[in-house]
């Protein structure tokens, strides 16, 4: 459970096999990055397959009638279960496409699992960059595909990890919007870090509640894992893990 509900991580560098420039005569060339040394994210675009995440939900909240709280009145509830997704890939002129959807029973907990809305979306390549599309995004053409992409793309080469603060108002109501204080108080980050043969996206944000969603991405695997977090009068913590 988190205490402290700090940014996770995010972003992607992804370069081409036959990308980047030679390097002068003499000097000794930096590795490649993971992608570098194959298809571009090819375990999230290679073919049509079931995919099989444990997801974990955890929640806190204070409820001192309930039989299950502790001494100070809190319930702690934790649970995990296997649930079952497709991935189809597609292509959309020169662009392809992977898409996550999970098989959800009505009288399964994971009905309600929000974690799930974070892993069920339409992933894009060009080739070189690697986009993910808002929830609910499934085009059928290249216009709508286009009309749909993010103005980022949340991987790509030569993108480096950002974090940003505070958005300019005055959201502490001092008068002052640029006093520090807002920026302290309230605010939203975007971070990208690397992870393993892949990278990990996190996107958080703070003021008054707390709360934030990152996504990881594996250049041989895809979709490694998905964690959604809400800090309120309330705590709840959910991740979607791919099993081997």
């Amino acid at each position: 459970m988190r205490s402290n509900l700090a940014p996770a991580a995010l972003l992607l560098v992804a370069c081409h096999a036959s990308g980047g420039p030679r390097p002068a005569v003499g000097n000794t060339p930096s590795p490649p990055p993971p992608a570098a040394t194959g298809a571009f994210m090819a375990g999230l675009f290679a073919s049509d397959r079931a995919l099989v995440y444990d997801v974990t939900q955890e929640a806190s909240y204070y409820d001192d009638q309930d039989p299950a709280a502790d001494a100070s009145g809190m319930v702690h509830r934790a649970a995990t279960e296997p649930v079952t997704c497709q991935l189809t890939v597609g292509a959309l002129g020169g662009y392809r496409t992977a898409v996550i959807a999970c098989a959800r029973d009505a009288s399964d907990e994971l009905i309600g699992a929000r974690v799930l809305e974070e892993l069920e979306r339409t992933y894009v390549t060009d080739g070189d960059r690697l986009w993910r599309l808002e929830g609910g995004e499934r085009p059928t053409t290249v216009d709508e595909l286009e009309a749909a992409l993010p103005d980022l793309p949340d991987l790509t080469r030569d993108q480096r990890p950002v974090e940003a603060g505070g958005d300019g108002d005055d959201d502490d109501g001092d008068g002052d919007p640029d006093d520090g204080a807002d920026d302290e108080r309230f605010g939203t980050s975007h971070r990208v870090t690397p992870a393993g043969d892949g990278w990990c996206v996190a996107d958080d944000s703070w003021g008054g509640d707390e709360g934030g969603a990152s996504w990881c991405v594996s250049a041989a695997r895809g979709i490694t894992r998905v964690s959604w977090y809400f800090a309120g009068g309330s705590t709840q913590d959910q991740k979607a893990e791919l099993r081997p």
